[in-house]
């Protein structure tokens, strides 16, 4: 049966003096395309550093951000439908 997963930032990797707001600098996938789990979805540019933003499981891209977007914390970054037991979120 087929799951979603919404894939967000965790915040544990958000740069504590870096704000509250990131920029999509990169996007390497597009909805419909095939991911495997662990795959860059996104690179998300917050101050100087850069956050690589994985899927956390294999399955086909329903939705995903574009480059330009502004993120937060909050933002969900691309909508994976997996193969699995159940939906949920994800962080990556």
């Amino acid at each position: 049966m087929a799951s979603e997963s919404l894939v967000r930032i965790p915040l544990d990797l958000w740069p504590r003096r870096g704000g509250w707001r990131g920029k999509v600098v990169r996007v390497y996938k597009k909805p419909g395309d095939l991911v495997e789990k662990g795959e860059v979805l996104a690179e998300i540019e917050i101050e100087k550093a850069v956050l690589e933003v994985e899927s956390p499981v294999s399955g086909r891209v329903r939705s995903i951000v574009g480059e330009g977007e502004e993120v937060t914390p909050e933002s969900v970054v691309a909508i994976v439908e997996g193969h699995g037991n159940g939906s949920g979120e994800a962080e990556a």
